[in-house]
């Protein structure tokens, strides 16, 4: 049984996720209103699980959106990738988010 809150759909959206001094770039997978699959060709620095990031989403037909999130877990087979909650962040800020999730839902 899925015991995922919100419906999550497959994306490719560039993205870079950020904590403390550990910069990677990569790319969202799959994403929903609560979080996202964030993988990277290079995961040299894995952030550990519980770790609080910034996630910077380069949506298509949005500015770049900047939410806080936490990693969940850590993957490293058969997909290297983090999956990501949102943590700390309002309706009104996660509104870009849902209208993207919306249109790409609607559209494929």
């Amino acid at each position: 049984m899925d015991k995922r809150e919100a419906v999550r759909v497959p994306v490719r959206v560039r993205a870079q996720c950020r904590a403390d001094e550990v910069v990677i770039d990569g790319t969202v997978e799959d994403i929903s209103s609560s979080g996202v699959f964030f993988t990277a060709t290079q995961m040299l620095h894995p952030i550990a699980p519980d770790t609080t990031t910034e996630l910077a989403l380069d949506l298509p037909g949005e500015s770049t959106l900047r939410l806080p999130a936490k990693v969940v877990r850590v993957e490293h087979a058969p997909r290297k990738g983090m999956a990501l909650c949102f943590v700390g962040e309002t309706e009104r800020s996660r509104r870009p988010l849902a209208n993207f999730i919306m249109r790409w839902h609607a559209f494929h």
